[in-house]
């Protein structure tokens, strides 16, 4: 894992996304448990205080999960499921939308080197 420096923004967006690409990536897997905060804060060389608030980001997307008094987990399908339908749902509307709107734009560049 490492800092995403290609986001914009606070650190703890850049930690986030670091995360969210590991999780993406495979380099964690569900259910896996993420190392301690202080470690997390050494591998991403921002304050502690950053990478929880990057944690707490992602739990509320519904990546993370934690267990009070064990540690914080990436969330599985069996505990995650219904967030992850629904942003799919999301994800697959925004895709067709964005489709429709690409051809929109290029009828009308057509259109327009034709007149």
């Amino acid at each position: 894992m490492k800092l995403d420096d290609q986001v914009a923004g606070p650190a703890y967006l850049q930690v986030a996304s670091g995360i969210r690409k590991a999780i993406a990536g495979g380099e964690l897997k569900p259910g896996e448990k993420l190392p301690a905060g202080p470690k997390l804060a050494t591998t991403f060389g921002v304050a502690l205080m950053t990478v929880r608030r990057a944690i707490e980001t992602l739990q509320s997307e519904g990546l993370l999960r934690s267990a009070p008094g064990v540690g914080v987990f990436v969330a599985t399908a069996e505990n995650n499921g219904s967030e992850l339908a629904s942003l799919r749902a999301d994800v697959d509307s925004l895709r067709h939308r964005v489709e429709h709107l690409e051809q929109l734009v290029t009828d009308s560049s057509q259109q327009w080197q034709a007149e």
